[in-house]
């Protein structure tokens, strides 16, 4: 296992016990290559589609791909596409309109 996918590996399984924590139904997805890492829905039925990075350098094509998203479910308030960003001891959450504007 390399270290960036470890970093990236350890800062998933974070947000995913946070998360669940929450009370969140929780599913990871490891190694993917899609816009999502995360996919959590609570007990109203909320859901949390989560990008997570653990730097702030994000490839151009996987910011694309996020706001495409973001586009798609602007109006449904009941999916939120988001992007949770580790860096520097930080965490930054930027959710679907403010995707829109990066």
């Amino acid at each position: 296992m390399n270290k960036l996918y470890q970093k990236g590996y350890y800062y998933e399984r974070k947000v995913k016990h946070f998360l669940l924590s929450k009370g969140y139904l929780v599913w990871r997805s490891p190694a993917s290559k899609s816009p999502i890492d995360i996919i959590a829905i609570d007990d109203k039925g909320f859901v949390r589609l989560i990008q997570v990075k653990s730097h702030k350098n994000i490839k151009k094509e996987e910011l694309e791909a996020l706001k495409e998203l973001a586009k798609k479910f602007l109006s449904i308030p009941h999916i939120e596409v988001e992007l949770w960003i580790f860096d520097k001891g930080q965490k930054i959450i930027y959710d679907k309109k403010t995707l829109l504007n990066l």
